[in-house]
């Protein structure tokens, strides 16, 4: 069954923590279909079924529907693309500052959100499917036409079928909290918003850390005290804060491909 995982592969899924971890090779042996071995094991690292109270069979059946619903026929956003990008996600989530700062949901959200994040991709941008008037942009008035496309398209999947909805014994404030963080990340994919998501970061996150160890160093240049981890904890667990760690974690993964992986 999925549940096992075939001793062919545990050679290729034993780096998934790792930066370099090598998701081209894992595609070959996998026939082009890498998301569902690579995501279960990701998945109970960081324990989501738990999270999600749902069966790891439910689980399955749902990586398996969303694994299919990526096109195969694209060269570049295909389920690998997916699959690469939330075990990228997951090295994020698994460094200090990230684990600080984060709890259950973001983790779930962020590894859920890259899981999806280009879902049955057309392999067309925003702007064309906006000058050729595809169904898809006058579905969304052409605003975040894809990004919006691929999450609706996963939560509409997941919720029609008992058999796959991974949320369904969610309690309705935990649902909500969870898909929100979901659309967000996402959303935060749209490359149009880039600038927009990386100055708030930088402003709102980059700049008060580096005054901080400005402050702990002193006049001197050398470290006279160490920087106050709950200071720190206090900046990066704002909820605005959270969200924009939330999204740029999942755009740093996206672009990463080139990035010496």
């Amino acid at each position: 069954s999925l549940r096992d995982t075939p001793d062919y592969l545990l050679h290729y899924l034993e780096n998934d923590d790792n930066w370099n971890f090598d998701i081209l090779a894992l595609e070959r042996v996998t026939d082009r279909k890498p998301m569902v071995h690579l995501a279960m094991r990701t998945l109970r690292r960081f324990q989501v079924c738990q999270y999600l109270q749902c069966s790891e069979d439910t689980m399955l059946r749902w990586l398996q529907v969303i694994q299919d619903h990526y096109r195969a026929d694209n060269c570049y956003h295909n389920a690998t693309h997916g699959a690469d990008v939330m075990q990228c996600s997951a090295y994020f989530l698994s460094r200090d500052r990230v684990r600080l700062a984060f709890d259950e949901t973001d983790e779930a959200a962020s590894l859920l959100g890259a899981l999806v994040h280009d879902l049955d991709h057309p392999g067309r941008t925003n702007p064309f499917l906006i000058n050729c008037r595809h169904r898809l942009a006058l579905l969304y008035n052409d605003i975040s036409v894809l990004e919006s496309h691929h999450v609706s398209l996963a939560f509409q999947l997941t919720t029609k079928d008992d058999r796959i909805n991974i949320f369904k014994n969610m309690s309705t404030d935990d649902y909500k909290q969870l898909r929100q963080s979901i659309v967000d990340v996402v959303l935060a994919t749209e490359m149009a918003k880039h600038f927009e998501h990386v100055g708030k970061f930088a402003n709102q996150i980059l700049a008060p850390l580096l005054a901080m160890e400005e402050e702990a160093e002193g006049e001197g240049g050398a470290a006279s005290q160490p920087i106050s981890e709950e200071e720190v904890q206090e900046l990066l667990t704002r909820p605005e804060n959270r969200s924009l760690i939330r999204r740029v974690l999942i755009k740093c993964s996206d672009v990463s491909n080139p990035a010496g992986r």
